[in-house]
């Protein structure tokens, strides 16, 4: 289990390529959560690595003490701080030779919590075969080409970014990572990267329906 507390970013969109291809189950956080969370669903699913985004450093720091079954913590955006690995030192160092382990369509793929509107949240288990038919249904619900680029508002850890983290590879699109963003950002980057596609929750909607 490999549990990530990531914005949109590009590392956190490789974790949903690098991760499954080691045969390894991937956990994507809600980086929005508190570290009591944080503690929870790192100690529920088991993970033993854990990858955190420089604004999410203090937080995973303050709960470490109790993360008994982690062996690695890895700092994605950089140096990090003393006891982190450097997540782009680790790939450049890393060999060039790997040899992917078999890996059966109903093998774990990731765990999913949900928001925990009762009780505590719950981790959601979802095959390779999940995923599959998902982008599947996604491509024919929302049919995309190698000329559209998608735009993340939506966050990647809710739902694998409803599955959008694989079905825009899959269609040869582009994706751009918005790791914060505004009404006024959301416009300007849209314009400058020609983005075609982006999915948002209705406040998000509201927010660019508002913006100046």
């Amino acid at each position: 289990r490999v549990a990530y507390v990531a914005p949109n970013t590009h590392a956190q969109l490789e974790s949903f390529y690098a991760v499954p291809q080691l045969g390894a189950v991937l956990v994507p956080l809600n980086f929005r959560l508190v570290a009591d969370d944080f503690r929870y669903m790192i100690q529920h699913s088991g993970a033993k690595v854990v990858c955190v985004s420089d604004d999410y450093l203090s937080a995973v720091d303050s709960i470490r003490g109790d993360l008994k079954a982690v062996t690695q913590f890895v700092a994605l955006d950089g140096p990090g701080r003393v006891d982190w690995l450097n997540y782009e030192e680790l790939i450049a160092n890393a060999p060039s030779d790997f040899t992917r382990p078999a890996i059966g369509e109903n093998d774990l793929l990731t765990i999913n919590y949900t928001s925990g509107t009762t009780s505590r949240p719950k981790g959601v288990m979802i095959t390779h075969r999940n995923a599959w038919v998902n982008c599947v249904g996604m491509l024919t619900h929302t049919p995309m080409t190698p000329a559209d680029t998608y735009l993340w508002t939506l966050p990647m850890f809710h739902a694998n970014g409803w599955t959008f983290t694989w079905t825009v590879t899959a269609a040869g699109a582009r994706h751009i990572c918005l790791p914060k963003f505004d009404g006024p950002t959301v416009f300007r980057v849209a314009t400058a990267e020609r983005v075609t596609r982006l999915c948002a929750a209705p406040t998000v909607l509201i927010m660019l329906a508002n913006a100046p």
